[in-house]
């Protein structure tokens, strides 16, 4: 049985208001689009009993690699590998970690035989292994998030990180990157973040200038890999997944990703294909309180008729 290692600094967000809503059963299938650190996929196991299949989805290759390293810990034995997918076993359990982007879960399904999952999680925001590489400057900053932060206009930078990750610093972040780059292009995650810090210091930080730079990598993650279609696209392809009266779980951070979340899932409800499971859930002071970075999250569920 998979148990909690310290592979991961970070911390799941909402995740006993996720379980008590997906109530994962052994012999199940459930999944997580979205593993990250493993938080959610790893409590879904848990409460599995080491019986039925988890299949967990990430684009990050770290993610996965964490993952990978845990179960190869336990009595997991690898039983089918390819360039996307690796599959494990273990008793009764089996745990398939797939590479690739949630916005194509319908062909995923079809290359593993399964016919519908019970439940499914798709939790929206950046893992903080993520974010604390990023502050650190442990990585280099990718081609496509170079080619906007180099490229782009002051005004469309402005539009970039107001209108994708909410951000209310958004003019004084695009000036302060056009006046760096003019001295020295912008190459790595150091120099994004010594700007986030010098606009707003560690003391200002609070309501609406929390967690910088964590709204700023999740703006360019959320350009660059088109998420809010990949998520226009991912909703109907998790509903349609769900067996009957299967659960979907969506987390988000920004108003962007809600949205869509929002009108989806109210479509479904007006079209009787649906019942709202949680219309608007938010984290508790005391989650905030040990986790700051979840003080922006928003669950909404529903459960297929």
């Amino acid at each position: 049985m998979i148990t909690y290692k310290k592979q991961t600094q970070h911390v799941p967000v909402l995740l006993q208001a996720a379980l008590n809503i997906l109530k994962p059963e052994p012999g199940g299938t459930y999944l997580d689009a979205t593993l990250g650190g493993g938080g959610h996929t790893l409590a879904i196991i848990k409460a599995m009993l080491n019986q039925g299949t988890i299949i967990a989805i990430d684009q990050d290759s770290f993610a996965l690699q964490r993952s990978v390293d845990l179960i190869g810990k336990q009595d997991f034995v690898l039983t089918d590998s390819d360039n996307e997918i690796q599959t494990f076993t273990s008793s009764g359990l089996k745990v398939v970690l797939i590479q690739g982007n949630f916005r194509n879960l319908t062909k995923y399904l079809k290359r593993l035989s399964v016919n519908c999952c019970q439940g499914i999680i798709a939790d929206l925001g950046l893992s903080t292994d993520q974010i604390m590489d990023s502050q650190r400057g442990f990585s280099f900053l990718k081609n496509s998030e170079l080619d906007l932060l180099n490229g782009l206009y002051k005004k469309e930078l402005v539009n970039l990180f107001s209108n994708l990750s909410d951000i209310k610093f958004a003019n004084k972040l695009a000036h302060e990157i056009v006046t760096t780059r003019k001295q020295q292009p912008l190459r790595t995650t150091k120099q994004l973040t010594a700007i986030v810090q010098k606009i707003v210091p560690y003391k200002l930080r609070q309501g609406a200038y929390k967690n910088p730079e964590a709204k700023v990598f999740q703006a360019l993650r959320i350009a660059v890999n088109d998420e809010l279609n990949a998520l226009k696209e991912f909703l109907p392809q998790a509903f349609a997944a769900l067996c009957p009266e299967g659960n979907l779980v969506v987390i988000s951070f920004h108003s962007g990703e809600d949205r869509v979340v929002k009108n989806y899932f109210r479509d479904q409800v007006n079209n009787n294909k649906a019942i709202f499971l949680a219309n608007f859930l938010k984290t508790g002071q005391k989650e905030i309180q040990e986790n700051p970075r979840s003080s922006s999250a928003k669950l909404r569920a529903i459960g297929k008729i």
